[in-house]
């Protein structure tokens, strides 16, 4: 039998409502029996020649303590015992918590990718592309708790707004506390924010690791050109699904300082988005992935949510849960009885028969 299948036939032996007891070191069990047996054979030995006499201060209360019951006289016997077994279930460390639960976790690390620059303020949807972008992002984190998601922000250059992580409040935190002009400097530059994002995978074991990058801009700044980016990522086995934000009209852009104004150019012009769908389509083919656009913040949950459906690899996992020691307890416990073996030994172990 192997030691996993002992474990589990202590866990259901030990079940009591959503608490199980457990044995850490239950191995102890198999040295102590034996060497329990040994000892009291050695004792039984020893003891054919050995004359037991009491005390002097016991003979002194004979006539007083004959008068007890004979069966008193195996207390002190019962108690050694009990100080004995306790030892023995102390030095296996029982410990108290929820079971061990074999689950099945799709297996996913997700990098969720935000493109934050002024264009995302544009308001053809409702309220705006950021808005509308941190909405769904919030609801796709709560539908997939069962992966790590972390997530990346940009504009004129890329970092890291929460680590890989399946704290989805803390996550979804994070996204909260997003706003257009976190990143002081302006521009898109996607292709950084791709080598930052694929950075940030720790585990190349993962069998499934992809990005989401959502953006509604062109590349214009950086060190990496998007295709050398996804390059880089196709190399390392992470694929990319890239979304392009916005109406199929151009939207003209909010000033960050003024949002009842617009940005305007040099000679007065509105500045209007600009998307390059082109150049997300090759990101998404270069690295296995898909491009898709997102019109308005329906379709937008819709593409999260059918990525998600693309992206499941089951694998069967084990979920431990910390266990609180009781062997302090136990041991307490054998401390006390040992005492009161030790008094009740000169009171009723050493009465003469």
């Amino acid at each position: 039998m192997h030691m996993d299948q002992v474990l589990d036939w202590i866990y259901r032996a030990f079940f009591v409502g959503q608490l199980r007891f457990y044995f850490y070191l239950p191995a102890v069990l198999l040295v102590a029996i034996p060497a329990i047996v040994w000892a009291y054979i050695a004792y039984q030995r020893k003891r054919r020649w050995r004359i037991s006499y009491p005390i002097v201060s016991t003979l002194r209360r004979i006539p007083r303590i004959s008068r007890i019951r004979r069966p008193w006289r195996h207390f002190p016997v019962i108690l050694r015992l009990a100080v004995i077994v306790l030892v023995v279930l102390a030095a296996m460390r029982p410990q108290m918590g929820k079971s061990k639960e074999r689950i099945t976790t799709q297996g996913v690390d997700i990098m969720l990718t935000l493109d934050i620059s002024a264009s995302m303020l544009a308001e053809d949807f409702e309220p705006s592309r950021v808005d509308a972008a941190k909405s769904v992002l919030k609801d796709f984190v709560r539908r997939n708790q069962n992966d790590r998601i972390g997530l990346v922000v940009f504009s004129g250059m890329a970092f890291t707004q929460c680590p890989l992580t399946t704290d989805t409040a803390i996550l979804e935190e994070f996204i909260d506390q997003v706003e257009v002009g976190d990143v002081l400097q302006s521009g898109t530059a996607i292709g950084d924010a791709i080598v930052t994002t694929v950075a940030r995978f720790p585990d190349p074991d993962v069998p499934s690791r992809i990005v989401i990058l959502l953006t509604d801009g062109e590349h214009n700044l950086g060190e990496f050109d998007p295709e050398t980016a996804a390059r880089i990522a196709n190399r390392v086995g992470v694929r990319i699904y890239t979304i392009g934000v916005g109406s199929g009209e151009p939207a003209p852009i909010p000033d960050p300082t003024n949002p009842s104004q617009y940005l305007r150019d040099y000679w007065g012009r509105l500045v209007y988005t600009q998307l390059d769908e082109d150049r997300l389509r090759d990101v998404a083919r270069i690295t296995g992935g898909r491009y898709y656009r997102a019109e308005d913040s329906n379709a937008l949950a819709r593409i999260y949510d059918e990525i998600a459906q693309l992206e499941t690899h089951e694998i069967e996992s084990h979920r431990y849960t910390i266990y609180t020691d009781l062997f302090q307890w136990v041991l307490a416990i054998a401390i006390c009885f040992m005492a009161f073996e030790l008094v009740s030994t000169q009171v009723w172990g050493r009465v003469l028969p």
